[in-house]
């Protein structure tokens, strides 16, 4: 891949599972020397995820980030506190975080799931009925993890395990809620997605920054909002030596990774810093 931004302030925002972090161990080593590099350069590395904000507060601490990020697929963008100049009308404090909110409340995507389901006679599960320990096996997170993952406001993972699929993934859209596949679930919420929270915070990022160029980085098809609106698009190759086909369908255009999850994102920020001289 070999995109030029020589002269552009740069942000990057990425999904983390599949993309920045591996898909089944959850480890980022691969891609810590090109997060290292934005870092130093002091472009902004905005994380983009279904992960809930307790699980990128943690992962930011580790990642040495103290830039804003959205979590729940959307749901919220969390801004360092005073991180723009201007106020933002829709914003409210939050711990050391001022939160500009999309999504609604978890209970209610939780009663629309469990009552549709029983309407449809099917057998569902999602984040909101399962115990950490089925957490943990599903998704092989660590105790601490799955506790952090679980504390969700605006988006519910969940599986089917019985009864027709179709009809009842219908009947949740037909309710005016959204449903995106994941690496491991099906997404639950209502109406926002990534790409309206990036929409939103590219807007605040242009007004200072008006060269700035977006590079949006995912693996799945809960990316495809997020690629949208980005400048500079890039999928992430799959475990399965595969490009997720409903991105590369959607975005035929889409800058592809040779290397696999985190590999490939490194592969792709060095060449984006190399072929500009950074």
């Amino acid at each position: 891949m070999v995109a030029k931004v020589r002269n552009h302030f740069l942000v990057i925002i990425t999904d983390l599972d599949g993309t920045l972090l591996d898909q089944r161990t959850y480890s980022y080593e691969p891609s810590l020397p090109a997060v290292v590099r934005l870092r130093e350069l002091n472009y902004p590395l905005v994380l983009c995820s279904s992960k809930t904000a307790a699980e990128i507060i943690a992962l930011q601490g580790e990642l040495g980030l103290k830039d804003p990020f959205i979590c729940e697929s959307g749901g919220a963008i969390y801004l360092p506190q005073n991180y723009f100049p201007e106020p933002i009308a829709a914003m409210r404090p939050r711990r050391r975080f001022d939160v500009i909110e999309f999504g609604k409340r978890i209970f209610y995507l939780r009663q629309a799931l469990q009552e549709t389901a029983k309407d449809c006679g099917a057998t569902v599960q999602s984040f909101g009925t399962m115990t950490f320990q089925e957490i943990m096996l599903r998704t092989g997170l660590t105790l601490d993890q799955a506790i952090h993952a679980r504390q969700r406001e605006y988006d519910e993972p969940f599986f089917i395990d019985a009864g027709d699929e179709a009809r009842f993934l219908t009947a949740l859209q037909e309710q005016g809620l959204t449903i995106t596949k994941g690496d491991r679930f099906y997404h639950l919420t209502a109406g926002h997605d990534k790409g309206g929270a990036v929409r939103v915070l590219l807007g605040h990022y242009r007004r200072h920054y008006p060269s700035l160029r977006a590079i949006g980085l995912g693996n799945s098809a809960n990316d495809l909002a997020l690629l949208r609106e980005a400048d500079i698009a890039v999928l992430v190759r799959n475990p399965d030596g595969q490009w997720d086909a409903e991105v590369t369908t959607h975005l035929p255009n889409v800058q592809r990774t040779d290397g696999i999850g985190p590999v490939g994102w490194r592969e792709a920020i060095e060449n984006l810093l190399d072929s500009s001289g950074l």
